[in-house]
């Protein structure tokens, strides 16, 4: 039986094979699909990889420890924003705050034009 992610939390995933500059490896990622989504018949879930790398990307939104179960300062990177199989979940680390996750929708809304 597949994980049931929910939106705001923070999930280890395994996120190859990749191309290009996508982010590749094992690493922590946010849960952003609606939990309607992420129950239903597709078995996806939408997330943005997060990093500990500070690259002073505008898209990307800071998460201090220990929020969402993270053990350093990282950085949502909200370009990297990809669907993936539930069968990539490997454990649920926790969830990000409100304010959290409010900053990433506003960054998600520049990326899209919305």
């Amino acid at each position: 039986m597949n994980p049931t992610p929910m939106r705001g939390e923070i999930w280890m995933v395994d996120l190859d094979p990749t191309k290009g500059r996508e982010q590749a490896g094992r690493r922590p990622a946010l849960v952003i699909s609606v939990d309607p989504f992420n129950q239903g018949p597709a078995q996806l879930v939408v997330v943005i990889p997060i990093s500990s790398t500070d690259r002073k990307v505008r898209s990307h939104v800071p998460i201090a420890p220990p929020e969402g179960g993270l053990d350093a300062k990282s950085f949502v990177m909200c370009e990297a924003m990809r669907s993936i199989s539930k069968e990539r979940l490997a454990q649920r680390w926790g969830a990000v705050s409100s304010s959290t996750l409010a900053g990433v929708e506003e960054r998600l809304r520049f990326l899209l034009g919305l």
